[in-house]
Order: structure tokens, then C-alpha cells, then sequence
């Protein structure tokens, strides 16, 4: 049971409302990749807590569409690092979320069950770099050498900031979810 009652809009304040409509009106809306709202209007997965704080909340849906809509990073590299942040946290929301756009974004069905595992599975070099680092971030180290040396060389160092970014976003949105204890939306089933 969630710790957190569903705002509806009809109960939000001003600021509430604002960062509200630019999440469920925003690139993600318009991207459609999965529903944003349950059938009361109150937004789903870590978008509901986002609301507490304001001010805070819409700095980072603002990092999160960023890193969705707007970096260098290819959408098949993108995905591969959520997913493996995902199933590093066992977040049940972003893999709900973000395994039918793995599969859009290229992935197989057996990378995405290594994946799921925890394995690693078998990919080209900016994916296998981006997952390596991916790693090392999510095991609470300094990446190695030759594991930096070789997402910088597949991804570029702006490459390697975006993915960086991109793993704190959603460890971030890992332990929101498991703080107010979110998972996938109503009538949807649990990946974990």
C-alpha cells in the first residue's frame, strides 16, 4: 500500500497545478510511451511525489525530460541504462514503464531478460560501455579506467556526463518510489 494518496488535480495548488500540467502536458504526454494518470487524474509512479515540492519537483521532472527528449545519448543506450538501473533497485514502476521502450528503442528479448537478471548481456560497444559504466556507478564506485576510458571512446564525454546524469536521475526515482513505497499503477502488473 502506498504511502502517498494520489493528489487529484482538483486538489492541487497553484504551483502543484503548474508542475502537474507540465508533466502530464509535456514531451511525455506528447511521447505517449506509457499512461501518465490513473483514472482519477492523480499522476502515476514517482510524478505524484514530485508534487510534494514543488520548486524541487519541477527541477527534476525538467532533468528527466532532458535526459529522455533531449540528450546525445541514443535511445537504445538510454534504455539500457534505465533498465539496468531499474533492476538494480528492482523498481517496478520504471521497468514497467521502460521495457516496452526498450524494445522500441532495439533491445531483444534476451538482453532484456539478462537484464532483468542482473546478467550482462550481449551488446555492441556503446552499449556494452554504457552498461559497464552504468556498473560500476550503481555498485558505489569510482568507474575503472579502462571502463571510463571505454564509454568515453563510445559515447564521448558528453556522452558519459548525460549517462552519469542519467543514472543518479533514476536511482533518485528508485528511492522516491521505495521511500513512499510506489509501484506500478492501479489494474497494472508488478515486473518484480
Amino acid at each position: 500500500m502506498s504511502r502517498l494518496e494520489g493528489l487529484r488535480p482538483e486538489e492541487l495548488s497553484d504551483e502543484q497545478r503548474e508542475l502537474y500540467e507540465s508533466i502530464a502536458g509535456g514531451a511525455r504526454a506528447r511521447d505517449a510511451s506509457f499512461r501518465l494518470t490513473e483514472a482519477d487524474g492523480s499522476l502515476v509512479g514517482p510524478f505524484g511525489a514530485l508534487l510534494l515540492s514543488p520548486v524541487v519537483g519541477n527541477a527534476l521532472q525538467a532533468v528527466g525530460a532532458a535526459i529522455r527528449f533531449g540528450c546525445g545519448l541514443s535511445p537504445l543506450v538510454r534504455e539500457v541504462a534505465i533498465l539496468t538501473v531499474a533492476a538494480h533497485y528492482r523498481s517496478s514502476f520504471e521497468w514497467w514503464a521502460h521495457e516496452p521502450i526498450a524494445r522500441r528503442a532495439g533491445l531483444t528479448e534476451e538482453q532484456i531478460r539478462n537484464l532483468y537478471a542482473g546478467a550482462t548481456p550481449a551488446f555492441d560497444d556503446a552499449a556494452a560501455a554504457a552498461h559497464a559504466l552504468c556498473g560500476d556507478l550503481l555498485a558505489d564506485r569510482r568507474p575503472e579506467d579502462d571502463t571510463f576510458e571505454a564509454a568515453r571512446e563510445a559515447l564521448g564525454l558528453d556522452g558519459v556526463m548525460e549517462l552519469v546524469t542519467l543514472v543518479g536521475y533514476y536511482t533518485l526515482l528508485a528511492q522516491l518510489m521505495e521511500t513512499f513505497d510506489i509501484s506500478v499503477p492501479r489494474g497494472e502488473t508488478s515486473p518484480f
